[in-house]
């Protein structure tokens, strides 16, 4: 019989935040998810536009979360 501990490196999973944004230069659409608020971004394709929030995906698309 083998009486030993598995030990891994599984880590609790931090929820994501889920915004949309938008650059008034190029019109591109930016999701960024990340583990914390994101208050300021700038536009990957022009580099010094700053982007503008749209808000977070479950106001923009309705999306109500619920167990089914």
């Amino acid at each position: 019989m083998l009486n030993g501990q598995v030990r891994s490196g599984y880590s609790p999973l931090v929820p994501l935040y889920a915004s949309l944004w938008r650059c008034e230069t190029c019109n591109l659409f930016v999701a960024i998810h990340s583990a914390q608020t994101v208050h300021q971004s700038f536009c990957p394709i022009c580099r010094d536009s700053p982007l503008e929030n749209c808000g977070g995906f479950d106001s923009i698309l309705g999306i109500q979360f619920a167990d089914a």
